[in-house]
């Protein structure tokens, strides 16, 4: 099965080689109505989260959030499966960071930093203009794909820029290497997902909820008091972003546990509520109760 499914994959990127941009985003809109209007693809998924998240809208405010998502969503999608076979300046002209010298001003006094992200826009795109653009390796955190052949292949086409794709599980072994060596470098951790942990959850107000988060990029922050930065990937226009940086911690030395976590929420926040159709809402980001880590923590102790 893993061949199947790396075969058609090659088979569909090849084919996407040839497909122009114009066709490209009619595809697009013909797989977002079949996935939202026909499939129910995670439909009452999105509308319980855009319910929770802006209480204050109308059920068409959130429909109209949620159709243009999946919009959004399948963009990304076919996006991705044509940046595999477009040369590097084609991508490059289509996502430009535009401030990188908030980042190199670090580097060039040989400080490492992390950037965190999330799934907003074309994540996919920034692999390959970011790391260019940066006085320093830029490094990811991911979780590797259970299909190897696949992700061997899509780790290839993330590098061709010069990222290097470490496995989660790794990255923190990986940055003590490093820091070892004195390499100053960007660590790249895409943050906006649900934990799998409940004990290790850093709980945030997110959204005006009680949210469980990653507490990766705050735990390492403050290990290795690397300041963190935030970029965000903003829409221009159909097929083109620009990607923008923000310091939301430089000190972490300074900090309380959960404080940077918090201040990542809070910038994730500010960028979902002026464009919220950009957005993954199709998953579930609050399947995880406070209550429930509440009794886990007990049962332990």
């Amino acid at each position: 099965m893993d061949r199947i499914g790396y075969f058609f994959t090659r088979l569909l990127v090849e084919l996407f080689r040839f497909v122009p941009f114009w066709l490209l985003y009619r595809l697009s809109d013909g797989l977002a109505f079949l996935l939202y209007h026909v499939a129910g693809y995670r439909r009452q998924v999105a509308w319980d989260n855009l319910r929770r998240s802006f209480p204050e809208k109308t059920a068409q405010e959130i429909a109209v959030i949620a159709r243009n998502s999946y919009r959004n969503l399948t963009d990304v999608m076919l996006e991705t499966m044509k940046s595999y076979t477009l040369p590097i300046w084609e991508i490059q002209r289509r996502c430009p960071p535009l401030n990188p010298e908030l980042l190199n001003q670090y580097l060039d006094r040989g400080q490492s930093v992390l950037l965190s992200g999330c799934h907003y826009n074309n994540w996919e795109y920034t692999g390959i203009t970011m790391p260019p653009a940066f006085h320093g390796a830029a490094v990811t955190a991911y979780k590797p794909l259970s299909n190897k052949r696949m992700d061997a292949y899509v780790n290839l086409t993330r590098e061709r820029t010069g990222m290097v794709m470490v496995s989660m599980e790794d990255t923190f072994k990986i940055m003590r290497l490093r820091e070892n060596e004195r390499l100053p470098s960007v660590y790249i951790l895409l943050a906006d997902q649900s934990p799998s942990s409940r004990k290790s959850a850093h709980w945030v107000v997110f959204l005006g909820q009680e949210t469980a988060s990653l507490p990766g990029v705050d735990v390492l922050a403050r290990k290795f008091n690397f300041p963190v930065l935030f970029y965000e990937v903003r829409r221009r226009r159909r097929g083109f972003y620009d990607v923008q940086f923000f310091e939301i911690c430089v000190n972490p030395s300074e900090a309380g546990e959960k404080g940077i976590t918090q201040a990542y929420a809070r910038q994730l926040e500010t960028l979902i509520r002026e464009q919220p159709e950009n957005w993954l809402w199709s998953h579930k980001r609050w399947k995880m109760k406070r209550e429930d880590a509440e009794i886990d923590r007990l049962e332990r102790v």
